[in-house]
Formats: C-alpha cells, sequence, structure tokens
C-alpha cells in the first residue's frame, strides 16, 4: 500500500525524528529545496495537482510505500497556521488521490486545523495511556469523536492495576488496543531508526523480547485497516 504520514504541528514532530536523521532534517529545512509542508501549500493555492504530483513534495521512507511530509520552515507560527488553515482542505483531497492510506499526526490542543483534519478523518486514532484522570478527560471532553475513534493505550503495562480489562469495565471501551512501552523501539526512534527497528524484529518468535510488542503493533495495524474496510488477508497476498 502507498501511505503518507504528515502532521501539523509548528514545532518538529516525532514523527520527522523517528525516521529521518536529525541531520537530515535540518539540511531540509535550511536548504533551498522544495519539499514539505510550506511548498506543498503554496504550490496547491494557485495551481490543481495532478494525483502523483503531492509526492514530488515528501520524503520517501520505503520506495513506493511511505512517505512523510515534513513540517514548516516556518518561523512566524501566526502566519504558519493562517497559510496550512486555508489549503488544509485541498491538501487532503489532493492526498487521497494517490495514497491509499494518509495518517496525519495532529497537533494537541484544541486548534481550528486540528479540528478539519479530525472531521474530514474516517477514522480517529486517540494515543492515551493508563492514567484514569486522562481517560476520565477524553470521556468528558471527547464524546463528540467518540462513535469514530479507535483508542490506543500506548506505554502499557499488563501488571497495571489498570490493565487493558478494568480500563474497558470502567468506562466501557469497545474499539480499543494496547502498545506495550518497548526500549528498543523508543532508543531506535530517538536514532530516527524507528523503521530498521521493524525489520529486524518483524518477525520476532515468542521467546524474543521484542515479541510481545510486534504482537501488539500488529493486531493495532489489523485493526485500523478493518476498521478502514481494508481486506488485511488480500494485502498480506499482494
Amino acid at each position: 500500500m502507498r501511505i503518507l504520514m504528515a502532521h501539523n504541528h509548528f514545532d518538529k514532530s516525532a514523527l520527522e525524528y523517528a525516521f529521518i536523521d536529525r541531520k537530515n532534517i535540518y539540511h531540509e529545512l535550511t536548504d533551498l529545496s522544495d519539499t514539505g509542508i510550506d511548498a506543498l501549500s503554496r504550490v496547491i493555492k494557485f495551481n490543481k495537482l495532478e494525483k502523483n504530483d503531492i509526492s514530488s513534495y515528501t520524503t520517501t521512507i520505503l520506495k513506493n510505500r511511505l512517505d512523510l511530509l515534513c513540517g514548516t520552515r516556518n518561523t512566524n507560527k501566526e502566519l504558519y497556521l493562517n497559510n496550512l488553515k486555508s489549503v488544509i482542505q485541498m491538501i487532503l483531497q489532493s492526498a487521497v488521490k494517490y495514497y491509499e492510506l494518509v495518517f496525519v499526526d495532529t497537533a494537541s490542543g484544541n486548534n481550528d486545523i486540528s479540528c478539519i483534519i479530525i472531521e474530514k478523518s474516517d477514522l480517529v486514532i486517540v494515543n492515551l495511556n493508563q492514567n484514569v484522570l486522562v481517560l476520565e478527560d477524553f470521556v468528558n471532553c471527547f464524546g463528540d469523536i467518540k462513535d469514530k475513534a479507535m483508542i490506543i493505550l500506548s506505554r502499557y503495562d499488563k501488571d497495571s492495576r489498570y490493565n487493558l480489562k478494568a480500563i474497558k469495565r470502567r468506562f466501557g471501551f469497545v474499539n480499543i488496543h494496547v502498545i506495550p512501552y518497548n526500549i528498543g523501539f523508543a532508543d531506535a526512534c530517538s536514532e530516527s531508526g524507528a523503521i530498521d527497528f521493524f525489520l529486524k524484529n518483524l518477525n520476532a518468535e515468542k521467546d524474543d523480547y521484542n515479541y510481545y510488542f510486534i504482537k501488539a503493533v500488529r493486531e493495532a495495524a489489523e485493526a485500523i485497516l478493518t476498521q478502514l474496510g481494508i481486506d488485511t488477508e488480500q494485502k498480506k497476498a499482494n
């Protein structure tokens, strides 16, 4: 599948650091290459893009499979937000014509751009943790997206009193999955090696330290595809 990752953070997103070496990020932000969200925003305002043109403004992570649309080089936050707000719907519309899946990491807070992205999304993946106060805040404040939300508990600890079973029982969550904390993956993200980590551990056996983590990620990924109506078995066979 062709997949696009993007974000609407003003500051650098963890996405970029997990997949691209910091030196390369700095290079992309300071050179004159016409890539990233700023370049795409300028072009899309005044030109009609063909469906494959959007990939020209991205950074390739896995050829013909995974691209990353890097964030802004703008140092003026207000200018960046105003520019992006005016074109975000056009960017999303162009992206879904070329990519089979588009993931957008939305900035925290109730900002207008994040609200537009969430409104246009087929599925909202909400990353929470096992803190009961955090879970209660989600239930109380974001009930309007609950019907199309999938909850993922990150840094999950199965030995916590608030394990998956207890959380389901207390809050009535149905569409919820877990990703356990894994120090190897955390280190890999810090070293821009997320892809290498997955490629190395994709077939981890049951006695491997990384097995539980890989298994949980696989289950969550398949749940996302299923929720979106994508046949996971067929995609495996391709």
